[in-house]
């Protein structure tokens, strides 16, 4: 019930408070503490005395929680007994029949871990670092050390990446929440958000974000897209949660690969003053209903509609795997009409809003995302002793870049580790390793298993 708990809607609680809630029910569930003061319950829950006094306040001025004072008190630092509320106990059980907590969050340890804790280092995803830091409160028998706060991750950075884990899809996908609703279950502002999801980008824990976007464009609002690094050291301790095959693709024909990362190029093109009059728009590549569609559209509304390509290419490796080398395109119809779907009727010019030909637009990212997906294809099965037709697996999105030389597909099985795949014409090297961390930092940027240092952050 973990997930249901990090799913309440709480308002008056800010992340220190959330976090002590999350960290008091892993500790007691539905029971009572007993008699306990709130030093030994700070130290029970990993939590800073003065941290959990003024939580625990806030949690019993909102209901969350009940005490009971001790009776027959020796002289000495007081007593109570706390426990949840009975209507959130309630609210608890009656979101257990309505939703199941592995389905909404099929790693619910790497959840239950970024609670419980206690050392959860601010580290980049390489760094090997299981022990407890040097500098900490010791405590009681039974009650847990409280970490001092230095080269740890924050309580509310855990709260906020406990929240994205358990509205993650097997993949660490997260594109159920907007920023509105992200706040709401973690208890931060707006302002503090967009940074730490920089800051957790910049250790590696979110490989990758897309802001979500309101645009004319698209059928519907779209939230942001997180993808969570289910692999990193200090969720995993060691041991990777998912699979994932890198391949690598060098020298002549490297970037020979169309995609979205040519259509941006093509619109900066025709946007940027000192390029747009060298050429014409039917010399670009990108059909001219593409570039007026998106003529104004910012560079992540591209970047989800780069997602949600993705999705289809995925769906297409799936299910129609052995498909795939076909002439005809008919057994991809219903991604055709997904991508449809995807947009808003009838397609207009963003400039003077004239009728553009819809199906000219969509016709050309279906035919460029069944080219893409026979590309994948082709790339991965040079893989020995994977049986992709009947794997569970996505395509990575790796960012808007001409060519895609490098390209990362993420696999649910237990196993973990990885291989690498390097193509140098028509030889192919293999090198199998056991985490993702010890894959070339260079090689999971240019695959998107992380988000480069020097990228913008939007």
């Amino acid at each position: 019930m973990l997930i249901s708990l990090l799913s309440l809607s709480l308002v008056r609680l800010d992340s220190k408070a959330r976090f002590t809630l999350a960290s008091f029910y892993l500790r007691y569930e539905f029971t009572d503490t007993g008699p306990i003061t709130i030093d030994e319950l700070a130290g029970c829950l990993g939590v800073p005395t003065r941290e959990c006094a003024n939580a625990l306040n806030l949690l019993l001025k909102e209901s969350i929680l009940i005490a009971t004072a001790a009776l027959a008190q020796r002289a000495g630092r007081l007593k109570k007994s706390f426990r949840l509320h009975d209507d959130v106990a309630n609210k608890l059980g009656i979101a257990s029949f309505i939703s199941r907590p592995l389905d909404l969050a099929p790693h619910f340890g790497a959840v239950e871990h970024l609670i419980k804790g206690p050392y959860i280092h601010a580290t980049r995803p390489d760094v090997e670092i299981y022990a407890m830091p040097a500098n900490t409160v010791k405590a009681e028998q039974k009650r847990a050390a409280v970490p001092n706060r230095t080269s740890l991750l924050s309580r509310s950075n855990r709260l906020l990446l406990a929240v994205l884990s358990a509205h993650a899809d097997r993949f660490g996908v997260v594109n159920s929440l907007g920023n509105v609703e992200l706040c709401r279950l973690t208890g931060l502002e707006q302002a503090s958000l967009k940074q730490r999801i920089k800051k957790l980008i910049g250790m590696g824990f979110i490989r990758r974000h897309v802001p979500g976007v309101a645009s004319p464009i698209f059928a519907e609002k779209l939230k942001s897209t997180y993808v969570l690094n289910l692999n990193h050291r200090q969720i995993t301790s060691g041991t990777d949660l998912i699979s994932f095959v890198v391949h690598e693709r060098v020298g002549e024909g490297a970037e020979d690969v169309r995609y979205l990362g040519d259509v941006w190029f093509d619109l900066e093109l025709w946007r940027n003053p000192a390029t747009r009059h060298k050429y014409s728009l039917y010399e670009l590549s990108t059909p001219p209903s593409v570039i007026r569609l998106f003529r104004y559209a910012p560079k992540h509304a591209i970047e989800q509609l780069e997602f949600f390509l993705s999705r289809c290419v995925t769906d297409l490796l799936t299910q129609h795997w052995e498909q795939l080398d076909a002439v005809k395109s008919d057994f991809a119809l219903c991604i055709r009409e997904d991508i449809s779907a995807f947009f808003r009727k009838p397609m207009k010019d963003a400039k003077d809003a004239r009728l553009l030909d819809d199906a000219e637009i969509i016709d050309f990212l279906w035919g460029m995302t069944i080219q893409f997906a026979r590309v994948c294809k082709v790339r991965f099965s040079q893989v020995d002793g994977l049986a992709w037709s009947s794997l569970n697996f996505r395509l990575l999105s790796s960012g808007l870049r001409p060519g895609y030389s490098c390209l990362a597909m993420l696999i649910d099985r237990g196993a973990g580790g990885g291989r690498l795949l390097r193509e140098v014409g028509e030889h192919v090297e293999t090198m199998e390793v056991t985490t993702e961390a010890l894959c070339p930092i260079e090689l999971r940027e240019m695959a998107g298993l992380l988000t480069p240092a020097r990228a913008k952050a939007v």
